[in-house]
């Protein structure tokens, strides 16, 4: 029963009509008003998240194409978390859906970057990967180590050069913000750096990784040993160097932790 009354205010809400105010007791305000007045509150909550974590979305397209969007994408895809936080994951496949986008092709993976950097910044926080441990590992068995990223590493390509696209919409930047749409586009790797927790003095870093870097964590993130790993990424990029990589990795704080792939 209360379920169905929510459930009956949350569809009146977001449907942007009066149905469930015959549920609601009236007062010094209508019932009617009462609802006119949460789903307000509602619809501005929910597009102040959108313009909080995709602020270059906002810049790129000005505020009145933005909440024009944001309030179709609230309508097509309510909330289901009471956090806001989780808010927003549909919003860059809904942009590139978007009619009123098509010229601008880029848009959504501009999203899918945003996206990936508010997903990091809220991450888990993971330990240090043991290297005392590590080093206990018979070099027979390193190809098959299984290697853990951490919470906040996310992976992402574009055939656009979203990171030029993204550091010329930052509020502080004062270069030049010329970008070249004929360079090839970008494989990237997001991830946060710092050992507090999340948002507790760190900062999220994306980076450009060529195709073997890129190729091996995709790879690793599809949970394949090492030796597969690096053969894919050999096979994409043959310069790949495995061993300067790896330890980059982990000093950067992308790898955690590791286990023995069973046979």
């Amino acid at each position: 029963m209360l379920r169905d009354l929510q459930q009956a205010i949350a569809d009146s809400l977001i449907a942007d009509n009066h149905a469930a105010a015959q549920l609601i007791r009236g007062g010094k305000l209508s019932a009617e008003r009462r609802l006119d007045v949460y789903r307000h509150n509602v619809l501005a909550n929910l597009r102040g998240a959108l313009r909080d974590i995709f602020p270059v979305v906002n810049r790129i397209v000005g505020d009145a194409f933005f909440l024009h969007a944001a309030d179709q994408f609230i309508r097509t895809t309510p909330s289901r978390s009471g956090d806001l936080n989780r808010f927003g994951g549909e919003w860059p496949a809904f942009l590139g859906a978007y009619p009123h986008a098509a010229d601008l092709p880029y848009l959504a993976d501009v999203a899918r970057l945003e996206w990936a950097w508010h997903e990091c910044f809220h991450a888990a926080d993971a330990a240090p990967l043991d290297l005392a441990r590590l080093a206990t590992v018979d070099p027979g068995d390193h190809g098959m180590l299984l290697f853990r990223l951490h919470p906040a590493v996310r992976l992402l390509e574009s055939a656009f050069p979203i990171l030029r696209i993204w550091q010329v919409n930052q509020p502080d930047f004062t270069g030049d913000p010329h970008i070249d749409w004929e360079q090839a586009g970008d494989a990237l790797l997001v991830r946060r750096d710092g050992n507090g927790g999340a948002g507790a003095g760190v900062e999220v870093v994306i980076q450009s990784l060529n195709a073997g870097a890129w190729c091996f964590l995709h790879e690793l993130l599809a949970r394949h040993a090492l030796e597969p790993a690096a053969s894919a990424a050999l096979e994409a990029d043959a310069e790949f160097d495995l061993q300067g990589f790896l330890l980059e990795s982990v000093q950067s704080g992308v790898m955690t932790d590791f286990s023995r792939m069973q046979t």
